[in-house]
């Protein structure tokens, strides 16, 4: 039997079950402001901390010194990292490997998160691992790739790729139809 639990959540066809419509793709509205307001938040202040780090040093008595605000950038960035963990869990729950099953946009939504997996791991390399060449590394690696990661969102959230009815059959998932609630009564 298919679930009607709840519109997030796939529903998904058994040998026993018939055909019925399925679940769309499209996140709620409050699932996609999030995606955006931490999504944002992350990059912004990545960015804010670049800037700050490289190009707004002042010069002191002692060489040069850090710009106040890029202390307060790099906190705001691990608290909205924090955040994006969280909805990691979330997109993965409702989203990514419902995509994959049905083999939609696979190389855009693959891409996006190979690229997060690589910020969370460059991320820890940052914060746990100890010796300045890796830290270089490790800096100049995690910063382009969360650069290019706005790209790669938008080449994913753009792309128009739908899985065809012969592809999705070789998934567990039902091809997308639109959601339409049952009628009681």
């Amino acid at each position: 039997m298919l679930s009607d639990a709840h519109p997030e959540f796939p529903r998904i066809a058994t040998a026993t079950a018939a055909p019925r419509e399925i679940y769309a793709m499209k996140l709620t509205r409050r699932l996609r402001a999030a995606i955006y307001v931490i999504c944002a938040g992350v990059w912004l202040t990545g960015v804010l901390w670049l800037v700050f780090h490289y190009f707004l040093r002042t010069e002191g008595p002692f060489g040069f010194r850090n710009n106040p605000l890029e202390v307060w950038c790099l906190k705001a960035h691990g608290a909205f990292s924090f955040a994006s963990l969280w909805l990691l869990g979330r997109l993965w729950a409702v989203h990514v490997m419902r995509g994959w099953n049905m083999r939609w946009r696979r190389w855009s939504g693959g891409s996006l998160v190979g690229a997060v997996f690589v910020l969370i791991l460059s991320a820890y390399g940052l914060y746990y691992v100890d010796g300045k060449a890796w830290r270089d590394w490790t800096g100049i690696l995690h910063w382009i790739i969360g650069i290019l990661a706005l790209a790669i969102f938008f080449i994913h959230r753009m792309s128009k790729a739908a899985p065809t009815h012969k592809e999705a059959a070789h998934s567990r998932i039902l091809p997308r139809r639109p959601y339409r609630p049952a009628r009681r009564g």
